[in-house]
């Protein structure tokens, strides 16, 4: 099952890949604090590798809009089918307004935010210092908006998944024997100038990239399993999740990804998939 957002760096491709790192179905509870669009946990979900699950992100108003299709996912679908169709470019800037006034707590929040993420350029999703919602508008031929039908089976998936806005350390602090975790942190950045830190208005540098390290032995050592992606540099595997440690550089996959202000401009960026506790 694929997510209803675009999501920069999103793992639907890579899903079935990382479900394999985890070596078997979640007899524990499923954590991802890092959540996005959710890419892996649909993935695992719909194929029952999944039961109890907590999912997570620093961004409130991300984890609002899963809230509202799992808890109101026709709500939803009418929201979304009062929002421009034909005429979508020229409402664009009109619609972001909307969002940034807010409320974000209800359907028609969720229904701006997707509308928002297919309409605006390459699906980013990027904030200024004051937390409004800043992309401008893309350049598609035309605006591709998820069916009412995988609207509701996303809703369907996210059923009794616990859904919280905090940070990834309280998140991973609850992770014990029996557990997985999937971490999908933003990346550390390919060079000095690709360096991405406006997905939210908190930074997420190296000391960050250090501490989930952190917070990930831990867990490892408490029993979970824990797997992280990043990009596949020497001070990821050297120095944030170094073997010496006890984490394992389980796959190393290149996924094209978009690169540059050019949607169009996509290359193949080496990955690096590491884990850390029990395996099956």
């Amino acid at each position: 099952m694929k997510p209803i957002l675009k999501w920069a760096g999103g793992k639907a491709r890579l899903a079935p890949q990382i479900s394999t790192v985890f070596g078997q179905t979640c007899e524990g509870t499923y954590y991802e604090p890092f959540l996005g669009a959710a890419a892996v946990y649909l993935y695992r979900k719909a194929r029952g590798e999944v039961g109890r699950a907590v999912l997570s992100d620093i961004n409130e108003k991300l984890v609002e809009v899963h809230r509202a299709v799992r808890d109101d996912a026709d709500g939803v679908i009418a929201a979304l089918d009062r929002l421009p169709d034909s005429d979508w470019r020229e409402r664009y800037y009109d619609i972001r307004d909307d969002y940034n006034r807010g409320p974000w707590r209800s359907p028609l929040h969720a229904a701006r935010f997707i509308w928002l993420n297919r309409a605006g350029f390459n699906g980013l999703y990027r904030e200024n210092r004051k937390g409004e919602f800043n992309v401008p508008v893309g350049r598609y031929t035309h605006l591709a908006i998820p069916s009412p039908e995988h609207i509701r089976e996303v809703g369907r998936l996210l059923q009794g998944a616990e859904l919280v806005s905090g940070s990834f350390a309280e998140v991973i602090g609850r992770a014990g024997e029996g557990d997985q975790v999937y971490c999908d942190p933003p990346y550390v950045p390919l060079s000095a100038s690709a360096s991405f830190t406006g997905y939210h208005s908190s930074p997420f540098g190296l000391a960050e990239q250090k501490s989930l390290a952190h917070h990930a032995r831990v867990a490892g050592m408490r029993g979970a399993r824990v797997v992280l992606s990043n990009h596949d540099l020497p001070v990821v595997r050297n120095e944030i999740y170094p073997e010496i440690s006890g984490f394992e550089h389980v796959a190393r996959p290149r996924v094209a990804r978009a690169i540059s202000r050019n949607a169009g401009s996509r290359e193949a960026v080496a990955e690096v998939i590491a884990a850390i506790g029990p395996a099956a």
